[in-house]
Parts: structure tokens; C-alpha cells; sequence
């Protein structure tokens, strides 16, 4: 009988923030009960104590004795990794990520089974394994405390400046309750008139886009279609006490390069023959939330060029902050120049001297573009992350195998989000080769 393998639940080392966990004790003791050993790297950062881990059946290790299947959050260190094991973490090396090609070389020279949580998806291509939710409540908390701090050093009263980072908060409880008394605020005085009427751009339908929508409509945030914006501009004050949120449809941000109508089929097959549709919006906006999906085969949403343009011709530009939540390096947000942490949020980038400072009062639009929102509430994502990913972790220790993807009792699930594996490119994740080449 295949012996199981045993699972090691890694230390994260990204950041001083970074307390999450893949798994809570209680799922290492599930674990433990149907006969899976479990190692855990002992950690003083972990939302969880060692100890927990130790009541639930779990060894206390300070270096990985027999784990073979390691299961963590963030990239490991390259120096770290244990050669002819399984990982299962974020890699973030499939979209070509240059910062991440000697990561993905030590996983093909190692020999390691690479498995990206990324890609662990439904028959529908729907994302099964995530921290979504809460980078979107986190980076939307974040990015209206940079607003608020924003305005402040701009000498513009305004309720937003009472709120702070989301992981000074800690959870989710304690920031409705920051949330509440902004809108509180909002409701009985109202925003000063040189921010309205107070619009947020929302780019994206998935997880992320959910989990900032979450926030605005805790406030009462008032959902509004892009023609009818121009219609607010012409009695500004009677909009003083109302946050507006406009979610962007693909055929409002995207256009044909040939001015045909917009067909997302065609956008899939042919990106190349759409541009941004977004420097007809942005003059609109005071505030725009990135969490859509990129990779290179797409068009830029918001170009550098687009924007100095814009700084150019329209002096008095409302758009103030951009919460760019996915956090693509270069990416559809390209003056996402560098990410951002819980402890300097934020950066100003001024599109006409396209000079960058960590100066909030610096003129230009502040960045906030950091790459582990959920870890500013690590309990609550941790838990929710935890229930998504246990059952797959069980499923590959059972079978006792690193060779996942020729494994066909495996779910298609997770044999389709192997990266590597013999020291190879799986045939998924060939055009890494390209990429990284």
C-alpha cells in the first residue's frame, strides 16, 4: 500500500505582516484523524500558535523532517526549497513574472511538483481556491484611507481621513464599525464640494471586485451607469451625501481598434485588436479600484501615456487615487511601478514629470498597489482560505504521489494547476518557456 505523504505547512516570510495561514488546527487535526501526518515550521509571525498546532496532532518542526507535500501562502524562499517535494502555493511565476524567473527555475531544477492555487479551478474556469474576498475588503479600506490622508495634507476636510488601514483594525468586525462612522458622517454633513459628486470606478467582476463592492455598499454606496455621471456634474451639491460606485462592463472600458461593436468572444480570441476604452471615464472618477484579471496578452486599461495626456488637457483632473488591488507590476495599471506595504501604503506618481514619491502631499495620483491585502485581516482570510483549500491538500496526501498530473484518480482540478513537475513545464504551462526566455 502507497505510503501518504506527509504535509508540511511552511512559514511565511514575505513581510512583517504576513500572518496568514494555508491551514487553521482544527484542519491539521482532521487531517491527523484520517492517518495524514503533518509537520508545521514553527513560527512567531502565524495568525495561530504552535501550540495550537501541537494540541491538534501536528510536529512542531524548526527545519521540514519528512514533509514531502508543503503548503504555504506566499512564494519560498529559493534557498528554502526541498527538491523532489510537491508545492502547493500563490507562485505568481504563470503570468511570465519577471521578478519571479530564478523562483521558477529553482522549482524545475529541483524537480519540485509545483502546484498553483491560482489555477485550481471548476469546470467553468472559476477559481476554486482564493483569498479574494478579503483583498478586496482590505485593499478598498486602504485605498479610502489613502484618499482621506490625500485630502488632509490637501487642507480638504473630509470624513475619510478618520479611517485607517485595514490592519489596523485587525478584522472585519472592527472596520464596519470605522466604516460606519465615515458614512455616518457622510450622511449628515456631507463631502466637501470640491470632491463632488464623489465617484469610485470599479474594474473587475470577480472575487476581489466583490469584496471591494462589499465595502461601498456597507456605506450605501449608490451604484451609477457611466452616462448618468455626466448628469451629476451639473447640481454637484444636492450629491454632497452620497458615494457613488460604477462598476465598468467590459464594452465600457474596452473598445475595437476598428470601431466595431464590442464582443467579448472576439476580445478572448483577438486582445490585440482592443484598447482602452477608460480616458473617456477617468475625467469622471475621483477614486478607481483595479481587480481585474491581466497578463500580457491584453491591453493596458490606464497607460502612462493616457494618463499624462489627460494631466495635460485637463488641469484640474478629479482622479486622486487608484487602488490598483490585483497589483500587476507594469501592468493594466501601468504606472503600478512597486508594491506597496500595510506600513507605507501608498505612493504619489506624477504622470507629467513621471517622477514617484513617498510623499502623500507630492502632487500627482497616489498608488496604493500592495500584494498581500488579506493578510491585514489574517484570521478571518485565513479561515475562509483554510475551507477551500483542505480538502485538495488531503486529496493529493492520500494518494502517496509527486507525480500529480499523469495521476488520473486526482480531481482535473488539480492536476490542470501543475506549473512543474520532473523538472519539466507541464504542457498547460509551456509558454512559460517563452516567457521567461
Amino acid at each position: 500500500m502507497r505510503k501518504s505523504l506527509v504535509v508540511g505547512i511552511l512559514p511565511e516570510s514575505k513581510n512583517i505582516w504576513e500572518r496568514r495561514a494555508p491551514l487553521r488546527p482544527r484542519d491539521v487535526a482532521w487531517l491527523v484523524k484520517k492517518k495524514i501526518k503533518v509537520e508545521v515550521a514553527s513560527s512567531p509571525l502565524r495568525i495561530y500558535k504552535d501550540s495550537q498546532y501541537r494540541r491538534s496532532g501536528a510536529k512542531i518542526v524548526t527545519k521540514f523532517q519528512k514533509a514531502n507535500l508543503l503548503i504555504g501562502i506566499k512564494e519560498p524562499p529559493i534557498d528554502s526549497l526541498i527538491p523532489n517535494s510537491v508545492y502547493m502555493v500563490f507562485s505568481h511565476t504563470t503570468k511570465g513574472q519577471e521578478y519571479n524567473r530564478n523562483l521558477l527555475a529553482a522549482f524545475l531544477k529541483k524537480k519540485i511538483t509545483l502546484i498553483d492555487y491560482e489555477h485550481i479551478t471548476g469546470s467553468l474556469g472559476e477559481r476554486l481556491v482564493y483569498f479574494g474576498r478579503y483583498a478586496g475588503i482590505c485593499g478598498m479600506i486602504d485605498t479610502l484611507h489613502v484618499f482621506g490622508q490625500k485630502l488632509k495634507l490637501q487642507v480638504i476636510s473630509n470624513p475619510f481621513s478618520d479611517l485607517k488601514s485595514a490592519f489596523h483594525y485587525g478584522n472585519y468586525g472592527s472596520a464596519r464599525i470605522a466604516l460606519d462612522h465615515v458614512a455616518g458622517k457622510i450622511k449628515r454633513k456631507g463631502l466637501d464640494k470640491r470632491i463632488v459628486p464623489f465617484v469610485i470606478g470599479i474594474l473587475g467582476h470577480g472575487n476581489v471586485s466583490q469584496g471591494a463592492q462589499e465595502v461601498l455598499d456597507h456605506m450605501g454606496a449608490v451604484d451609477i451607469h457611466p452616462k448618468d455621471v455626466k448628469l451629476l456634474t451639473r447640481n454637484c451639491t444636492a450629491h454632497k451625501k452620497t458615494i457613488y460606485k460604477l462598476v465598468f462592463q467590459r464594452e465600457e472600458k474596452l473598445r475595437s481598434k476598428k470601431g466595431k461593436n464590442f464582443y467579448f468572444e472576439e476580445y478572448l480570441k483577438h486582445p490585440d485588436g482592443f484598447e482602452s476604452n477608460l480616458e473617456t471615464h477617468l475625467p469622471l472618477l475621483n477614486i478607481i479600484v483595479n481587480a481585474s484579471y491581466w497578463d500580457k496578452r491584453y491591453p493596458r486599461l490606464l497607460s502612462e501615456t493616457m494618463l499624462r495626456k489627460l494631466c495635460r488637457t485637463r488641469p484640474g483632473l478629479r482622479l486622486s487615487v487608484i487602488g490598483d488591488l490585483s497589483c500587476d507590476i507594469k501592468g493594466t495599471i501601468e504606472i503600478t511601478k512597486r508594491v506597496t506595504t500595510a506600513s507605507e501604503p501608498a505612493f504619489v506618481y506624477d504622470p507629467v514629470s513621471k517622477k514617484i514619491s513617498s510623499d502623500l502631499s507630492h502632487s500627482g495620483i497616489a498608488v496604493m498597489a500592495t500584494d498581500n491585502l488579506p493578510c491585514e485581516f489574517p484570521k478571518e482570510s485565513s479561515i475562509e482560505f483554510a475551507e477551500h483549500v483542505r480538502d485538495f491538500v488531503y486529496q493529493i496526501a492520500a494518494h502517496g504521489i509527486t507525480d500529480v498530473t499523469n495521476h488520473h484518480a486526482l480531481s482535473s482540478a488539480i492536476r490542470n494547476a501543475v506549473v512543474t513537475q520532473n523538472g519539466r513545464l507541464t504542457r498547460r504551462f509551456k509558454y512559460l518557456k517563452k516567457a521567461y526566455s
